[in-house]
Parts: structure tokens; sequence; C-alpha cells
């Protein structure tokens, strides 16, 4: 059987896991090596990775998933991640997302299934170069 990858499909696999799993396996990972837990880390698109979506990539972004799924992912997400997409959103949107950000309390796993809903496009539109998600602080034209 023939394995074909290296760094980069690992990074995709472990992207696939739940936040909970990533960040386990990546750390018995740094414990034997650093270095590559590093390179994984670098390679990985995560939930978070949302903050370095420029204004006109959220809102192609945002024609293909559902308010809700991102509203719900957003309960998980970092307070620069909810300050970056709630400020670059039009008024209806930011209402909704805010109606689901502070509404009913919901299990875990359904938030994680949102999340996961919003990852799998965004991955498949960061491999065919439809999103870019810069994590330097170059500014992108």
């Amino acid at each position: 059987m023939l394995f074909k990858g290296g760094v980069k499909e690992a990074a995709k696999m472990l992207s696939a896991l739940s936040t909970s799993e990533r960040e386990r396996i990546l750390t018995d990972i740094s414990k034997r090596d650093p270095k590559m837990a590093e390179l994984l880390k670098q390679n990985l698109v995560v939930f978070e990775d949302l903050s370095f979506l420029t204004v006109k990539m959220l809102a192609e972004l945002l024609r293909e998933v559902e308010i809700s799924d991102l509203a719900l992912g957003l309960r998980i997400g970092s307070t620069e991640l909810r300050e970056h997409i709630l400020g670059n959103v039009s008024s209806s949107i930011r209402e909704e997302i805010n109606e689901t950000l502070n509404g009913r309390p919901r299990s875990m796993s359904d938030v994680e299934e949102s999340v996961e809903k919003i990852m799998r496009i965004v991955r498949a539109k960061v491999e065919k170069g439809e999103l870019i998600l810069s994590k330097s602080s170059e500014t992108l034209v």
C-alpha cells in the first residue's frame, strides 16, 4: 500500500477532527516531536482561521454556509473571531447571529457539528484557491 501526502495530508486529517481530539493528538505529537507538531499546526485550517478572512471572502463564504451554523460555531470561537465576523457583516446578519449566540443552550455535539459543516466548505474553498487564510500581517490585494 502506497502512502502519499506528508505534513499537508496529515494536517488535513487533523483538521477534520473535533477540536478536543485534534488538540489531544497535537499534544501527544509535540511530546515526541515538537518540530513536527509545529509544522502540522502551521498547515491546519481551523475555525479560528476565519478571523483572517477579508470582508469580500467572508461575504463569499456567507453565501454557502448556514448563518445558524456560523452562529453556533461562534459560541466556542474566540472573542476576536466573534468580533471580526460581527464587525464585517450586515446588521440583519449580525442580528440573526446574535439571536443564536444568545439563544437557548445547545449541546456541544450540535456546536461541533455546525463548525464541521462550515469547515468542510472552508477547506474545499481553500483547496480550490477561492479562500486565502493568510496568517501573516501582510495585506492581501
